[in-house]
């Protein structure tokens, strides 16, 4: 049996049933096809208060009632010193505790209600078409199904990769396995979150609020092969400080954590951490996904309105993500970094010895500017309504990140003009207060926004 559709969405979780939803929301007929397990290795994930025009804008107020309650009342940590820290935390910063098997349930049902066609227990077999559009192989209960779609999106978690994914590993973090368990806390549980540096690696709790905890360990899994689950899960709970201390749990998941970045070798939009997974530490991970899912409905529709072939939204959407890759690369190289009680021990020199990049403080210029050799026209696409459209921007030819449309609210070709005869600063100040784009703007804050694109090597100062 053949099915045909406009657009097949592969993966169940939170970042399939968001694309798919937005797309048939946008009038598209959408197939949504997943394997029937859980992505993600945790029972419950936090997303922080800053989400709030996300849920908003996606129209996932309603879950927050469903799936979701509010974030726990302290936040502790136990990081690059012995100590437990305790603080409470304000009503406005608590943000929400995710009920990760509840929300993937209730997205799946209301991407039914938007309209869109879901299967459920069915397992992609071969490589998902490199052009981004075809047939499909499903295997479901014994049974083949195919699948002939005009457009494909991958959304199928962190642990998906070749041979299913037309991709190859762009950049990766040391390897990281999450050991979890759901106990029961009792008397110990105060409602607050911990997080602590032990040798094996480090240590989530997260309460539940309703008496029971998630715990998680995430680890190096080369040292869980050497030594055995049970002896790390065992040695890492007993150095901690919290409420994890003691407990007499076995940890019932074991899922890969690992951040990396994939490259996609073809035409295949690919959405979420079937593309680029963060750090755990960063408990946006959540986040991520949802708007990583939201920009993925962009790039499909504006690719089936004819606005921009689907190569040009695979390179933007492979941009988009790594910038954002990269600043949480640099976050939690940052913090793990910070811990150096551990360093001997395997996990904590893997990450070690990464590069800790320091983000560069721009400076005002004095001398005179010029573009940057190697400066290259390519547009900025932005969101217009249910689509993606081009803006004028500029970068390095090198870069694999976006182009850049403005700096400080200004064009950039409005101020590539300004500086086109490398003028000194003085007189660049006084010919921009000729150009409307710059007219509001004082000389302090000119010299901000020239020295931001110098820091950002788009601009060269002689």
């Amino acid at each position: 049996m053949v099915i045909e559709r406009e657009v097949l969405v592969v993966g169940g979780g939170p970042t399939g049933s968001v694309v798919a939803t937005l797309l048939a929301q946008w009038g598209r007929d959408v197939l949504l096809i997943g394997d029937g397990g859980r992505e993600g290795g945790l029972p419950i994930e936090t997303v922080v208060p800053s989400a709030a025009d996300t849920l908003e804008r996606l129209g996932l107020q309603d879950a927050l009632g469903s799936c979701a309650s509010p974030g726990p009342l302290r936040h502790g940590r136990c990081w690059s010193n012995p100590t437990l820290e305790l603080q409470d935390v304000h009503q406005d910063e608590r943000g929400w505790r995710f009920r990760r098997p509840d929300l993937d349930l209730w997205l799946r049902d209301r991407a039914r209600h938007s309209g869109v066609e879901v299967i459920e227990g069915a397992r992609a077999r071969g490589t998902l078409c490199p052009s981004g559009g075809g047939e499909v192989l499903f295997e479901q209960n014994g049974e083949s199904l195919v699948v002939d779609a005009r457009l494909i999106i991958a959304a199928t978690g962190r642990s998906s990769g070749p041979p299913l994914l037309p991709v190859a590993t762009r950049h990766r973090l040391p390897e990281m396995i999450a050991l979890s368990a759901i106990v029961d806390c009792g008397d110990t549980d105060e409602d607050a979150s911990v997080i602590e540096a032990v040798a094996e690696g480090w240590i989530w709790w997260l309460p539940f609020g309703d008496g029971r905890a998630s715990v998680a360990l995430f680890c190096d899994p080369s040292e869980v092969r050497a030594r055995g689950r049970e002896e790390v899960w065992k040695s890492a709970l007993n150095q901690s400080q919290g409420a994890a201390r003691g407990i007499d749990a076995t940890p019932t998941r074991g899922t890969l954590a690992t951040a990396r970045i994939h490259q996609s070798d073809g035409g295949l939009l690919i959405a979420g951490d079937a593309i680029s997974a963060i750090d755990p530490l960063s408990s946006q991970g959540l986040e991520k996904a949802l708007v990583s899912a939201e920009e993925t409905a962009l790039a499909a529709q504006t690719t089936l309105l004819e606005d921009a072939d689907l190569e040009t939204m695979v390179d933007q959407r492979q941009r988009w993500e790594m910038r954002l890759f990269r600043l949480h690369r640099h976050q939690a190289v940052a913090l793990y970094h910070a811990e150096t009680r551990f360093g001997e021990h395997p996990f904590w020199a893997a990450r070690h010895q990464l590069d800790a990049d320091s983000i560069q403080v721009a400076t005002r210029p004095t001398g005179r500017l010029t573009p940057a050799a190697e400066l290259t026209e390519e547009p900025r696409w932005i969101r217009t309504g249910n689509r993606l459209a081009p803006r004028p921007g500029i970068r390095l030819s090198h870069s694999d990140e976006e182009s850049i449309d403005q700096v400080g609210q200004v064009p950039t070709g409005v101020l590539l003009d300004l500086i086109g005869d490398e003028l000194p600063m003085r007189e660049l100040q006084q010919r921009a207060a000729g150009i409307p784009a710059l007219i509001d703007q004082s000389p302090a804050s000119l010299a901000q926004i020239l020295g931001e694109m110098c820091r950002l090597e788009l601009l060269i100062e002689n």
